[in-house]
C-alpha cells in the first residue's frame, strides 16, 4: 500500500494545488542528452536516478535555469579546456512547459544559449521554433493571452538550487581545501590558525551578533547569525534521530572564506560541525534552506543523501514530503539512494541509461517502480513477484509479454510452472498460499478455466456470516474442485470457525491474485496466433497433435517416430516468437502483471 503522505501529495496534484508547476522540460540539444529527450512532472516529489554518468545533475542544472533571472551559464559554461561544441547549426538549448493561466493550457518556453555582451553563456528566452514542435505564438493580430509579442510568458516560480558534494561547511572549506597566506599551510598551522580565530567565532554565537568587525574586515555575511525556531529544530532531530535542544547557523569568514557554521546542542554537548558528522551539517543546512523557501517554490536537491545512513534517508523523504503538502513545493532531486525512492510512486521516479550503442543519455522509464529503480542502481531486488502457471509453454507466453518491459522490470518476476495442473493448483498449492497470505505470487490458469462469470468469487467482506455453511459450495463452483482446509481436531469434528476463517481467505486470495491465460490453452493461442507460413499447411482439430505434427515434419521424422517434449516445445516457441510484441492479449496480459508490481 502507498505510504498515506504520498496518496495525499497525488490526490492535492490532480486537483491542481501545485500550481505554477513545470509539467515537463525536454531537450532538442543538450549536452550529451539524446535528441529530444523529455522528462514529465507528474508528481510534485520527482526523483532522476541512474549510475554515474548519467546527466541527472545536468538536467537539475537546466531546471535551474527555468526561472526568467536565473541563467544556466552560471553553472555549466565554456573554457578552453572544455568548450562546449555547438556543431550542426544546434544551438544547446531546452523547452519546459507549464499550464498558462492566461492561456487556459500548458504552454512551452524555450531557453536557448547564445552569446550576449561577450558572455557566450548566457541564456535566453527565445520566440517558439517549429522545428521543435512548438506552438507558435501568431505575429498579426491581438496580442494572445498568455503570451508576449513574440512567445509565450515564462512561468513564475521561486527557485532553490542545494548541491549537497559542494555544500561545505567553513570548518571544512578552510581545515582540507583552505591555504593560509604567508604562513605555514600545514595541518597545524591550520589549527592554530582556527585557534586564534575561535573565540571571536563564538562570541558571535554567544551573543547572536549580526556584524563584527575584525581586523577591518566584517566576518558576518548578510548579517546571517539565526536560530533554527522550534520547527526546524524537530525537523532536524527527526531526521538525524537525536534530540537537539539549540541549533545556531552563522555565515562567516573568520577563517577567511565564505562558509556556514552549525552549533548544536544537545543535553550533554555543544558542538560546531568540526566535530559533527558532515551529514549532520548538510541536513541543518537543508531544513534551514527548504523552511525558509516561498511557497510553491522549485525546490532542486543534489544528491542530498551524502554522509546520510539509509534511516535518515527515508525521514528525509517524509521531511520533504511534509514540506510539499504543506507549502504547494515542487521537488525535484538527483539521487543514487535506493532509500530515498522506497516511498515514492512509479510517476516519480525517472530513471536515466547510457545507449551503449550511440554513447548517448536517455530517460528509459518515465514511471518506474522503486525495484526497477533499484536494478540500475545496482542495488539488489529483493523478494520477486512469483507467476505461476500450468505448463512450460505457458511460462514462455509469459515471458514474451514482460520481455517488451525492459530487463529491469523482467528482473523482477520469477516466473515458474507447478506440475499437476489446474487442479493441484486449486487443491494443493492455492490454499497454502492464502494461509500465509501471499503477496508476492499470482497464479495465471489455462484460458479453458476461466469461468463463464467473470466474478469467479465474490468479496468475502460482502458474503453474510450466515451463508458461512455456503462456502464450501462456493469454492466448488468457482474452482470445480472439492478444496479441503485442515484444522486443529478430529476428522469429523475439526474447528469450524478455523475453516470458516481459511475458506474465507482462500476466496479472497484467489478474488484478488488468481487470472487466466488468454486463448483457450497455450497451444491454442500460439497456433492460431502465429503466421500461416509458419505452420507448413499442418492442419487438423487437435492443437497438441497439431504442433506434433509440425515438429516431426521439421525434423523430417516419420509418422511412427517418436518426438520429444522439448522437440515440441522448441517448435512452441519459434512459432511464439513470431507473433507481435504489441498482441493485444499478450498487452492486455502484461498489463495486468505489472500492476501486479504496483
Amino acid at each position: 500500500m502507498m505510504p498515506s503522505l504520498q496518496a495525499q501529495l497525488i490526490r492535492m496534484h490532480e486537483a491542481n494545488q501545485f500550481e505554477p508547476f513545470i509539467t515537463h522540460i525536454r531537450f532538442p540539444k543538450y549536452k550529451n542528452l539524446q535528441p529530444n529527450t523529455r522528462i514529465d512532472f507528474k508528481h510534485p516529489i520527482t526523483v532522476l536516478v541512474g549510475a554515474n554518468g548519467t546527466n541527472k545533475s545536468s538536467i537539475l542544472r537546466a531546471l535551474y535555469g527555468v526561472p526568467d533571472y536565473s541563467n544556466l551559464g552560471m553553472l555549466w559554461f565554456s573554457t578552453s579546456i572544455d568548450p562546449i561544441e555547438e556543431g550542426d547549426g544546434e544551438r544547446n538549448c531546452f523547452i519546459y512547459g507549464h499550464f498558462n493561466q492566461e492561456a487556459k493550457r500548458v504552454t512551452e518556453v524555450l531557453k536557448i544559449r547564445i552569446k550576449k555582451d561577450n558572455d557566450p553563456d548566457y541564456w535566453e528566452p527565445s520566440r517558439p521554433y517549429a522545428k521543435y514542435g512548438m506552438e507558435m505564438v501568431p505575429r498579426a493580430g491581438e496580442r494572445q493571452p498568455g503570451a508576449g509579442k513574440t512567445r509565450w510568458n515564462p512561468i513564475k516560480k521561486a527557485m532553490t538550487y542545494v548541491d549537497f558534494r559542494a555544500s561545505l561547511s567553513a570548518f571544512d572549506k578552510f581545515f582540507y581545501y583552505g591555504e593560509l597566506k604567508d604562513k605555514n599551510a600545514s595541518q597545524k598551522g591550520k589549527k592554530d590558525f582556527i585557534r586564534t580565530r575561535a573565540p571571536h567565532l563564538k562570541r558571535a554565537a554567544d551573543d547572536g551578533l549580526t556584524t563584527f568587525s575584525y581586523r577591518k574586515n566584517e566576518r558576518i555575511v548578510n548579517g546571517e547569525n539565526k536560530l533554527l525556531n522550534k520547527n526546524e529544530l524537530e525537523a532536524v532531530s527527526s531526521i538525524l534521530g537525536r534530540e537537539y535542544s539549540e541549533i545556531r547557523l552563522i555565515r562567516h569568514r573568520f577563517y577567511n572564506a565564505d562558509g556556514y557554521t552549525a552549533r548544536m546542542r544537545t543535553a550533554d554537548f555543544s558542538y560546531t560541525e568540526a566535530f559533527a558528522g558532515s551529514g549532520e551539517f548538510s541536513i541543518v543546512k537543508l531544513v534551514s534552506t527548504v523552511m525558509k523557501c516561498e511557497p510553491c517554490s522549485l525546490i532542486l536537491l543534489d544528491e542530498p543523501e551524502v554522509s546520510l545512513h539509509p534511516g535518515a534517508q527515508e525521514r528525509l523523504m517524509t521531511f520533504l514530503g511534509e514540506q510539499a503538502k504543506n507549502h504547494k513545493h515542487q521537488i525535484v532531486i538527483s539521487t543514487h539512494s535506493p532509500a530515498l525512492l522506497r516511498s515514492l510512486p512509479p510517476q516519480a521516479i525517472k530513471v536515466l541509461a547510457m545507449d551503449s550503442a550511440t554513447g548517448q543519455i536517455g530517460v528509459i522509464r518515465q514511471e518506474a517502480l522503486p525495484e526497477e529503480a533499484f536494478f540500475h542502481l545496482g542495488e539488489p531486488v529483493g523478494d520477486k513477484t512469483r507467476v505461476v502457471v500450468e505448463d512450460r509453454l505457458a511460462k514462455a507466453i509469459v515471458e514474451k509479454s514482460l520481455r517488451t518491459l525492459g530487463r529491469a522490470t523482467f528482473g523482477l518476476f520469477d516466473i515458474t510452472f507447478y506440475p499437476g495442473g489446474c487442479k493441484t493448483l486449486w487443491s494443493f498449492y492455492i490454499p497454502i498460499f492464502a494461509a500465509e497470505n501471499r503477496d508476492n505470487i499470482v497464479v495465471f490458469l489455462d484460458g479453458d478455466q476461466k469461468p463463464k462469470d467473470e466474478d469467479q468469487f465474490p468479496n468475502p467482506d460482502e458474503i453474510a456470516q450466515a451463508d458461512d455453511n455456503n462456502l464450501a459450495d462456493i469454492i466448488l463452483r468457482a474452482t470445480g474442485v472439492n478444496v479441503n482446509f485442515p484444522v486443529d481436531g478430529t476428522a469429523g469434528n475439526g474447528n469450524a470457525q478455523q475453516r470458516i476463517d481459511a475458506q474465507r481467505r482462500f476466496i479472497g486470495w484467489a478474488k484478488s491474485r488468481v487470472g487466466f491465460m488468454p486463448g483457450t490453452t497455450p497451444e491454442q493461442f500460439v497456433w492460431d496466433k502465429a503466421p500461416d507460413a509458419a505452420k507448413q499447411g499442418v492442419d487438423g482439430k487437435n492443437y497438441k497433435e497439431k504442433f506434433s505434427k509440425l515438429t516431426r515434419k521439421e525434423l523430417g521424422l516419420a509418422d511412427f517416430e517418436e518426438v520429444g517434449a522439448d522437440a515440441i516445445l522448441h517448435t512452441q516457441k519459434r512459432l511464439l516468437s513470431m507473433i507481435d510484441d504489441n498482441d493485444r492479449d499478450l498487452a492486455d496480459l502484461r498489463d495486468v502483471l505489472y500492476g501486479f508490481l504496483q
